[in-house]
């Protein structure tokens, strides 16, 4: 059996610079004893704290806000410690990728949950459209893995993403920021939505990217691709609990996920 090897490209417009100047000089007070594991899983505990806690929130206020900006803010960081030390103490393992990756799956919703209500918007069709959309970009960048041996991120991902996370809800701290990202509208659009449609776009460019790479569409994202849309029609369509809908199209998405994380290691 050949021994581990993690591959990855990463090309975030972000992360040299983070991880230059804020996650590696952060990580030097992690302890080199403590397993990469651990970190992965405080990460995972803090931001399923946060959305526990806010589902049981009617209506989230200013504090609900800091909370929730530092949950995000603790997991991007802790996120990233995993990484390092693994390859700090040499202790990168296949668990340990499936255990990070895998778990972002479900993190990256429940982060989208979280900004949703803060910005207080309802739990509809838009909700559904945004968490299925970066879903298909999770699959589609696993998928491509299992194949190409590879995972690759583009220079626009998930970091950058949540990062847009951070800005919002730190700008909405103050009564300026509410009013801008709450009230404000351009040419009559309220602003999460010029938000979905750049979510969109970016789903667009990373299955596109995917593709190019592939030089092919697997007839398993086809097949994932029609089945969870047809998933998200029925969840809107009948109106179903947003809680029962938002489990369906994650966990729908995360089979095929693990699958592929399984069939790569």
């Amino acid at each position: 059996m050949s021994p581990y090897q993690y591959r990855c490209i990463d090309e975030s417009i972000l992360l040299p610079f983070l991880k230059k100047y804020v996650f590696s000089v952060l990580h030097r007070c992690i302890p080199y004893g403590v397993p990469a594991n651990y970190l992965t899983l405080v990460s995972i505990i803090v931001i399923w704290s946060c959305f526990l806690y806010l589902i049981g929130v009617n209506t989230p206020d200013d504090a609900d806000i800091i909370i929730v900006f530092f949950a995000i803010t603790i997991y991007v960081i802790f996120d990233h410690f995993d990484g390092l030390q693994a390859k700090k103490t040499g202790t990168g393992s296949p668990l340990g990728e499936i255990l990070d990756h895998y778990s972002d799956v479900f993190n990256g919703s429940i982060i989208l949950y979280l900004f949703f209500r803060i910005l207080q918007i309802e739990l509809g069709w838009i909700f559904y459209l945004v968490i299925w959309a970066n879903l298909v970009a999770f699959t589609v960048t696993y998928l491509e893995q299992s194949i190409r041996k590879e995972l690759y991120f583009g220079k626009i991902g998930s970091l950058e993403g949540v990062l847009l996370i951070l800005f919002i809800l730190g700008s909405l701290m103050t009564s300026q920021g509410k009013y801008f990202w709450l009230k404000n509208k351009l040419f009559d659009i309220p602003l999460h939505v010029l938000l979905v449609i750049g979510l969109i776009l970016g789903v667009i460019f990373t299955v596109a990217g995917s593709i190019r790479r592939l030089q092919h569409i697997p007839k398993t994202f086809i097949h994932y691709f029609i089945t969870g849309a047809f998933l998200c029609f029925i969840c809107f369509y009948y109106q179903i609990n947003w809680y029962i809908s938002f489990l369906v199209i994650n966990v729908y998405s995360a089979d095929l996920i693990l699958k592929s994380m399984k069939f790569h290691l």
